[in-house]
């Protein structure tokens, strides 16, 4: 009998996770292709296939259901950024290969709904409150991994810092010019040139431009 409760009690707590899945898959979809102003919560639960009993049993309502969301996004892209961080460390990845990972991040969903929870948080101090924390945590998954591309070429740590936050500068300007202008041979171009940007900027350390390609510049060990 005993047995039977527990089977039964996981059996409700894998159904109202897999409910809080289809919730929060319908929220990213619909911020997508509706935004913020006109994703509504019973078109959610709509395209959730539940009830709005049901996304009120788990959420309190619109806010807390799209920041819920929101930061889920985000840690799954922070895992996917240590794992990338590890194919670093390990040497299989190189810094012209990372830079086109982030601009599969900056130029895709993400963006897109990136775009949509911060023009809503400008005005919205929950969702400001919620978002902020895992904001950075992704943030700081990007610049570790940054870093580790540069350890060794004896480049100081402000001019590393600046290195990354141009990019980051950059990746979002063009994630705002995708909108209106649809050119990949364009995006291309700031890529392959910022690219050579930052080969020059390591050389400023040692004398010659980092590898672009997956060899990695031999650490400092003596440090």
């Amino acid at each position: 009998m005993v047995h039977l409760v527990e089977k039964q009690r996981r059996t409700q707590e894998e159904r109202s996770a897999e409910t809080r899945g289809r919730l929060v898959d319908a929220t990213l979809d619909l911020l997508v292709e509706r935004g913020y102003a006109l994703a509504t919560t019973a078109d959610i639960a709509r395209r959730a296939g539940v009830t709005r009993g049901a996304l009120n049993h788990h959420f309190s309502g619109k806010d807390d259901l799209i920041a819920q969301s929101v930061c889920h996004q985000l840690r799954g892209w922070i895992e996917e950024i240590r794992e990338v961080a590890r194919q670093v460390q390990g040497g299989s990845l190189s810094l012209s290969a990372f830079v086109d990972r982030m601009w599969e991040l900056f130029s895709g969903r993400l963006f897109l709904v990136t775009l949509e929870h911060i023009t809503a948080a400008r005005h919205n101090p929950y969702l400001r409150e919620q978002l902020v924390p895992v904001t950075r945590q992704f943030h700081s998954a990007l610049d570790e991994t940054w870093r580790d591309f540069f350890d060794g070429t004896g480049l100081r740590e402000p001019e590393v810092e600046a290195a990354f936050n141009a990019t980051l500068c950059l990746m979002r300007g063009m994630s705002l010019q995708t909108i209106l202008r649809e050119d990949p041979a364009y995006y291309a171009r700031l890529l392959g040139f910022w690219k050579s940007v930052l080969a020059n900027h390591s050389a400023q350390g040692t004398g010659a431009s980092l590898p672009m390609t997956s060899e990695r510049p031999d650490k400092d060990d003596s440090k």
